[in-house]
């Protein structure tokens, strides 16, 4: 190819580069001017610049991960949502996986992770997609995500049918936890965070009775959306993050042996010790809890608050537990658990995973 050529291609290239550069950051500039974004004007006004940066760069992330699970979908990689309302134990759940993923390579784990679990079970909202460890063999892509399952078909539904098509064969491991009690570790999330949307009229700190009854639509729906959905034939496991607590070895065995991964009783005995909810507090474990346990609602809402949620959620319980699943774990390897049998696009890689 003539030298005059290759530098027209090249500037063309160079052209098109620009041009999808100035098209994403346009969608972004959309993204930042949303409703829920503007709630951050008032903290940058008190608190300077920091906040639009952090805000600005999850935002970027968050359209990178969009663009690439786009991709992923339309080349048909088996893709698993652990998904949850927040605060139910979805953090817990894939450091426990991400500890199994590990033993399974052949690394000796303890609490603090040779690899960090963002870079083997991507966080939709906080890491990149295209940054994990393929060296570590997962059962295709694991993603967390906090989405509905309406918001998650509206993210990467597509255009193209074959996206479609893609997105309807993807699995979703849905963590559920007590009403009251996801709600009340809402609020004091919110709180310790210091976000906006825990401040009623005149910037006044919403009452924890107050602010639970106002998000608990936002539970229900959640919950019955997943429910909708597996009803209709999309493949979802259902786990209680309550047993989870009480018999961390039988769920885990139970969600392991959903995804078609391997494993013995002291692969799950080894995970479930190293992720002991106070040893995970004491490392830089994002977004554990303050105290790991069951009941927290009970305490501090009032009789009234508690009667309303249980009221109007413990039909969407009582179907949630009763969702079919895995059997129970028991003996060594569970069987029909071969990872490639499973899944053929199985992501692994013959290279040593990177230490963090």
């Amino acid at each position: 190819m003539p030298p005059g050529q290759r530098l027209s291609l090249l500037r063309i290239e160079g052209i098109r580069q620009l041009a999808r550069l100035c098209k994403e950051g346009f969608r972004l500039g959309l993204r930042l001017v949303k409703p829920e974004t503007m709630r951050w004007i008032p903290r940058l006004l008190s608190e300077g610049i920091a906040p639009v940066r952090r805000v600005t760069r999850l935002k970027f992330i968050e359209a990178h991960n969009m663009r690439e699970i786009k991709n992923l979908l339309a080349e048909g990689v088996p893709i698993t949502f652990i998904t949850s309302y927040p605060r139910s134990g979805n953090t817990w759940m894939r450091y426990l996986l991400s500890d199994v993923f590990l033993q399974n390579h052949g690394i000796d784990t303890n609490t603090k992770l040779a690899v960090h679990p963002d870079e083997i079970i991507a966080d939709f909202y906080c890491s990149r997609v295209a940054m994990r460890n393929t060296a570590v063999r997962t059962p295709g892509v694991l993603l967390k995500s906090h989405d509905s399952f309406e918001e998650l078909q509206e993210r990467f539904w597509g255009k193209r049918h074959r996206t479609a098509q893609s997105f309807q064969r993807c699995r979703h491991l849905y963590l559920h936890r007590s009403p009251e009690d996801a709600l009340v570790s809402l609020y004091h999330y919110n709180l310790r965070e210091d976000l906006a949307g825990k401040r009623g009229k005149g910037g006044r700190r919403i009452e924890i009775n107050a602010f639970c009854r106002e998000a608990l639509p936002g539970w229900s729906q959640h919950l019955s959306g997943y429910l909708a959905a597996a009803e209709s034939g999309v493949p979802i496991c259902f786990a209680s993050y309550e047993q989870l607590l009480a018999d961390p070895n039988r769920v885990l065995g139970e969600v392991l042996q959903w995804l078609g991964v391997p494993h013995t009783v002291s692969i799950l005995e080894r995970a479930a010790l190293n992720m002991q909810f106070q040893k995970l507090k004491a490392t830089d474990a994002r977004d554990m809890g303050n105290h790991g346990r069951s009941g927290a609602g009970s305490i501090e809402l009032e009789a009234s608050t508690i009667e309303l949620i249980r009221t109007s959620t413990a039909h969407l319980v009582e179907r949630a537990n009763r969702r079919p699943g895995a059997p129970s774990a028991s003996g060594e390897i569970s069987p029909g658990a071969k990872l490639r049998d499973v899944h053929p696009n199985l992501e692994t890689t013959a290279s040593a995973p990177r230490t963090a």
